[in-house]
Formats: structure tokens, sequence, C-alpha cells
């Protein structure tokens, strides 16, 4: 008696937790439903733009190439839109339209020009452009999935993109990126497709794909490699038209889908001669390389992919298309699996020919994106576990609940498929596609997670509400926390230096530093670098004691920057400079002190520092060997200085220790001989360098002493010769288009200025200061417009 007492306590218990926990879920789906339906998805574009506006508090942007991007926008709301920038590329200087469209930056030219009255400034307007456009790509998946499908389903989706890091992080405050007007636009053609595939009436139908195809033409205008939004409603196309094939007769909206894109294909070539064209534009090498690859040439699109687009991709898919409908009413409804099956492959060999074909054209989208066609940088690597579960987390589960919908396979499963599908395949080939990426899972996993609604019975529902919930929160709250966490790799000690650096040099002065760091001497110096968002063989090569001085001179280099985070990319720096082996340099921080002995260490490698009087003790412990350098160079805030170190030292090894912040720099007789390691771990560097700022370990600036040329602005430009020993100034005009519309040679022998003549003609000038055929310097200006 008494345990049957028991069970039925205990199983009165479980009943009980089962009801609280019944009775909860019933709370929050009352709650939800409590929401007027038309506040929904204003309340999920709202949660949207709060989440990515985290970053707005940052002083800085995050990454590397936002930092150009601000820089272009703060000079043009002073000075107007220039296109021939000199303050990138030195010696050569920066062509905007070979770069982005102008939208790329006309976006928060137009929200600062609205809010400036109100005290916006172009920073700003800069940080609040990723947001919008990012929340407005919510805002639209949820009328797509609506229309699709449900308002339960439109409802997950759209949190689901709302709430995913994975979409976040591109288009979040302060990380200012191309490919969040493209997903945007995208996102817009989709709507128009979702709303012109159930419209009955002809008439608006026709509207409707005709404004999709507008849509996908205006992507043009923000983002060079916006071909994208061309090709992914293709597949949509096609996957409409298998569905047709087997069921129900939609190939009209199929090819209409398809047609769509030819009309973004005009749209953009007629955007493209007023605001400027893609990557594979006739006038940049890209678009060279593919007219080579193609052999088809522009004509008055003037934009090659657009004539390939054109020509071959829509055509093949119109006649795919058209082959299924043609095949749909001589195939027996037995048979139509096999013609599916027949005519998918048929559709693979012929994308395959295609591949075949123009295989280099995928390699040259990829040169184009990373200069080498591979793992220039972390995005364009493939993504890891690691990298997926960061971007997506436990908001990945909803779309594996998608397969619920195709127990009965309808029309909106043929759109949400072709439309989720090949962006879900990208996401796999690199890391930033899994941005792109996010909008396919989020498309699929509310659509999942509304049929998953619909399959639970009645009384158990507000518990399969309860547990979408869940994971909603969980994602949300990894999401919201990442976003927080998120910090620029930009620092004080970088906005000093190239602050100082700004002060101290002339406006046509150049830079020489890491890749990376070229856009920020843009931004913070107003000066241009040799190198920028692309590796550089000569910067490595440089770095590594491959080159002459010659070499910089030619470049007009007169600036050269070393630092703490050019260590830390070393391997990055002898791989562009095709150095697999050798120069061995392992950076290991500050882990603690032993009694007056500070200590550091990077896995196997260890080295004890003390001070012992005037001289030091230094030991170090490489994978269980010990020894003591060759040569051991502290950093105090005394400055840098070779220590005396007691004990006989090993023969191939040197230590740096930075006692200013932290860290020490064990290293080979190679890495020690190259300029990076002379510059920044000693005060033993030739004389043709002189140290113009340091911070004491982070990061060092140095001039390149020669005949320096530099840029006086009088009535007329004045170009000054310090060190004037040159006999010949060869000077260029530009048109703001890159066009060369002067050149002239002058004799300079003896002068110590030279003032441009009023009849060189060009906004913008070049020039080449020789000692017979020497290049002593070189550079270029604006003729207008200086910037300080």
């Amino acid at each position: 008696m008494t345990r049957k007492r028991g069970r039925k306590k205990k199983e009165t218990t479980e009943s009980t937790s089962e009801k609280r926990k019944v009775s909860v879920a019933h709370l929050v789906l009352k709650s939800i439903k409590s929401i007027p339906k038309p506040l929904i998805p204003a309340l999920i574009t709202l949660i949207a733009l709060v989440i990515r506006l985290i970053p707005y508090r940052l002083r800085y942007p995050i990454g590397y190439d936002p930092y150009f991007h601000l820089a272009y926008l703060e000079y043009v709301t002073e000075h107007g839109w220039a296109n021939y920038f000199p303050y990138a590329l030195g010696p050569w200087g920066f062509l905007i339209n070979h770069f982005h469209p102008k939208g790329m930056w006309g976006a928060p030219y137009v929200i600062y020009t609205i809010g400036k009255v109100l005290g916006l400034s172009a920073y700003g307007a800069f940080k609040l452009v990723p947001p919008i456009f990012g929340a407005l790509t919510v805002l639209a998946l949820y009328y797509t999935v609506r229309r699709i499908h449900s308002e339960k389903a439109a409802i997950l989706s759209s949190l689901i993109l709302a709430l995913t890091f994975g979409h976040i992080f591109r288009s979040m405050a302060n990380y200012y990126r191309g490919d969040n007007y493209a997903l945007f636009w995208y996102s817009i053609v989709l709507l128009f497709f979702s709303l012109a595939l159930f419209e009955k009436n002809p008439r608006k139908k026709t509207v409707l794909y005709t404004l999709a195809g507008l849509a996908g033409g205006f992507s043009s205008a923000f983002w060079s490699a916006y071909y994208i939004v061309l090709v992914l409603p293709l597949f949509v196309a096609l996957s409409v038209s298998a569905y047709s094939f087997m069921r129900e007769n939609r190939f009209i909206d199929a090819l209409l889908m398809a047609l769509s894109t030819g009309i973004a294909a005009l749209i953009a070539s007629a955007m493209g001669r007023v605001l400027g064209f893609g990557m594979f534009w006739e006038g940049n090498w890209q678009g060279e390389q593919l007219l080579k690859l193609t052999g088809i040439k522009p004509g008055p699109l003037e934009d090659v992919y657009l004539a390939l687009h054109l020509v071959i991709i829509l055509p093949v898919t119109v006649l795919i298309i058209g082959a299924l409908w043609a095949l749909k009413s001589k195939v027996p409804e037995k048979l139509k699996k096999i013609g599916t099956a027949g005519t998918l492959g048929i559709m693979a060999l012929v994308f395959i020919g295609l591949l075949w074909k123009y295989s280099g054209t995928f390699e040259l989208l990829s040169a184009g994106l990373t200069t080498f066609g591979g793992a220039a940088t972390a995005e364009m690597s493939k993504p890891e576990w690691w990298d997926i579960k960061t971007a997506y987390h436990v908001l990945l589960v909803f779309p594996l609940l998608y397969p619920l919908s195709l127990r009965k396979p309808r029309l909106s499963d043929a759109f949400a498929l072709g439309s989720s599908l090949p962006l879900i395949v990208l996401a796999g080939y690199w890391t930033r596609f899994l941005f792109i990426g996010s909008l396919g899972l989020a498309l699929l996993g509310g659509i999942g997670g509304a049929e998953i609604l619909k399959l639970t019975r009645e009384n158990a529902r507000p518990l399969g509400a309860l547990t979408l919930t869940a994971l909603l929160l969980v994602g949300g709250y990894h999401s919201v926390k990442a976003t927080y966490e998120v910090k620029p790799i930009v620092d004080e000690h970088w906005e000093n230096a190239l602050k100082y650096l700004s002060d101290i040099s002339n406006e046509n002065d150049i830079v020489l530093t890491w890749w990376d760091h070229g856009h920020w001497v843009t931004y913070f110096s107003h000066r241009a670098a040799v190198a920028q968002g692309t590796p550089s063989e000569l910067v490595s090569k440089f770095y590594l004691g491959k080159t002459t001085k010659e070499n910089l001179l030619e470049l007009g280099v007169d600036y050269i920057t070393v630092s703490f985070d050019t260590m830390l990319k070393w391997e990055s720096v002898k791989a562009t400079a095709g150095r697999t082996n050798g120069y061995v340099l392992i950076v290991m921080p500050f882990v603690g002190t032993y009694g007056d002995t500070a200590l550091f260490q990077n896995g196997n490698y260890q080295a004890a520092v003390r001070k012992n009087g005037v001289a030091w003790n230094v030991l170090v412990n490489a994978a269980g060997a010990q020894f003591i350098p060759k040569e051991t160079w502290i950093e105090d805030k005394n400055g840098v200085y070779l220590a005396n170190v007691t004990g006989e030292k090993a023969g191939n090894a040197y230590l740096y220790v930075n006692l200013n912040y932290g860290y020490a720099v064990l290293m080979d007789g190679d890495t020690f001989k190259t300029p990076f390691a002379r510059l920044m771990f000693t005060n033993d560097y030739p004389q043709d360098y002189e140290l113009v700022y340091t911070d004491g370990g982070m990061v060092k600036v140095f001039g390149l002493l020669h005949p320096n040329v530099a840029l006086v602005r009088e009535d007329e430009p004045v170009l000054r010769f310090e060190n004037a020993t040159g006999d010949t100034l060869r000077i260029y005009g530009y048109t703001d288009n890159g066009e060369r519309v002067f050149y002239q040679v002058y004799n300079v022998s003896g002068m110590r200025e030279f003032r441009i003549p009023p009849d060189v003609k060009g906004a913008v000038i070049r020039y080449t200061y020789l000692k017979g055929d020497r290049i002593l310097d070189r550079g270029v200006f604006r003729r207008s417009d200086g910037w300080s």
C-alpha cells in the first residue's frame, strides 16, 4: 500500500509539472496572439535593427575594408564626388569606378545629407546604413514567407534571420560591406516573385515580375559583385519549372522569373553609365580576362558578364524551361519521375559543359576577390564547424525541420528550395557566404517550424511553441552576446601613430605598410599606402629583406610602418613573399612572474628574463632545449637596447623582450637580419631609415631618407625638392576618369622647387623625379581639393 501511494504521489507531481509547462506555454501563445497582426512585422524589424545597432557604440569600424569606405565618404562630403582618388594605392592613385559603383557610398551620403541638420556626422550615417538594410532584409523575408506559406512561418523565418549572428555580423553598425546590399536586393526580388507567383491577374503578374527585374538591376548600383543577384533568381525559375513538370503547370511563372533577370541586366548596364559598373566591366582587368575566356564582347552593354548573361546563361535557362514545358504533355504521369531525372541530368550536363568551357570565369571571380585566387583572407576560406556554430548556433535546428513540408510538395516548396538551396551551397564555399546562407536557412527554418506546429496535437501544441521559442531565445542570446563582444582590430595605438604621421608628412607622401593596414593609413593619415585591400608581394619581400632601396624609390615610398599586428601575421608575410620555410618568429605573451623573473610562453616555447644589476639573466626553453640567445634586445620605458646578458650564448637564436606591453619574440638568424626585425626590435638599422614615431612596441613609423618631393599648395601647386639631387621631372595630367591628357618632361637640375605651369591639363597630377634614369621619388595629387 505504501508503494502504491508513493507512486500515485509521484504521478500526481509529474502531472502537476506538465500542467505548469502547458500553462506557461499557453501563456506564451496567448501573449503572442494578443499582439495586433499589423504590429508583428514592425516589432520583428525593430528587434533586428536594435541588435544590429549594438556596435554603433564602438569608437572604430570593425575589420579593414570599412575604413576605406568611410575615408572616401568623408572625403566626398567635404570635397564632392571625385573619381580619381589619390589617397590610396600610391604612387598611382585609385580610380573609384574601378572599385565599386557609387551607390556603395551614396546610401550613407544621402542619410548624412538628411541627418546633418540634426547633427548627424558622416561617420554616424556610415554606421547607420548596414543595420537599416539588414533590418529591411528581415522585413522583406517576412512578407515573402507569409505569401508563400503562412503567418506563423513568416514570423519564425523573420525572427530566425533577425537573430542569426551569421546575418547580423555583416549587417551591423560599424561593419560596412557590399554583400549586405546584395542580399537586401535579392530579398526584394524574392518578395516580388512571391507576390507574382500567386497573383491570378496576368497584367499584375507581369508588372510584379518586371518590378523584380528592376530590383535586381538596382543592386548593380551598390556592389561590384552584384552579379549574384542576377544569377540566383534563375535557380528559383528552374525549381518552379521542375515542379511544373511534375505537377501544376506554372511554366509561365518560371519563364517570367528567368526573363526578369534580363531586365535586371539591361538596368544594370544603364545604371553603370551613371554610377559605375561592376567587377566585370570592360574597363577592369577582370572584365578583360573574362572577355578572353569567353570571347563574348560586351558591345553597348559595356560589361562582359552582362553580355554573357544575356547571350549564354539566360537563353540556356529559357531553353531548359521550354524543354520541360514541351515534355510535360508528352510524358505519361508514371514516367514523369524518370523524365524529371533525365531532364535534370541533361541540365547538369549542360551546366557542366558551360563550366568546362568557362571554368576560368569562376577562377577569375575568385581572383577578383582574393588576388591570388586562394584563401588570401579568413573570410575567403572554407567554413569550419566553429564558423558554422558561431554563425547559426541552435537556430541551425530550424531548417532541419523543413523536410516535414515535403510530405505533400507544393508550389511554395519549389519556390522555397529554389530560393534557399543555392544560398546554403554558397555558405559552404567561403566563410563570408555564411551571411548569404543565413537568408536561405531562415526561409526554410521558418517553414519547418510552422510545419512541426501544424503536426503537433492540439494539447501538445503549446509545448511545441514553447520549444521553438526557447530555441529562438537561446540562439538570440548567443547572437546578442557575440554582437556585443565584437571588437575593432584597430586601436588607439594605430590611431595615434597614423594621425601623428598625418601631422608630420606631406599630402603627397606614400606609406609602405602591411596590406591589411593600408585602409587605416588612408582613413587616419589621409595618405596613400603602397598596398591595401589585397596582398602585396613587394611589401612582404621588403619586410624579409628581398628588395632594394631602389625598389622603394620607384614606388615613391616616404614612410614605413612595422607593428605588433604584423608580427601576428608573420606566416602570411612569408607566404605572400613565396617563402614557406625558415624565417622563424614566435611571439610569446607575458604569463606572469616568479619572484623577480618575468615569464613569457607560447606552447612549448618559454622565455625567462630577470634583471641582475646592470646585467640580465635570460633563459629560453624551446621544446625541451634550454639555451641563452645570442642577442637579447629589451624595450622598456627608456627605449630599446641590447641587453648585457651573462652566460654562454647559443648560435642562431635571438630574443626581443617588450616590457612596455608584455610580450617576447624568439627568432632565428634569418628573421633577425630582416628589415622588419631590425626596425621593430632594435635600434641598429640602416642609416637610410629614421625613427619618427614609436609607442614603445605596438606601432613604429620610420621615414625613408631620400630626395623627397613635397607638395605645397599655393595659387598653383608647387613641388618642393628636399635634398634636391634630381635633374628631371616628368609631369602627367589626368582627367577625373583616369584619361591621360598631358605629359611633359622638365629639366629641374639645381632647382629647389617647381611650380606647376597653368598650361598643364588635368584634374589629377602625377609626377616622377629622377636623376638621369634613376627614379628618386614618385607621387600623385589632385590639382585642387587637397586633403590634409
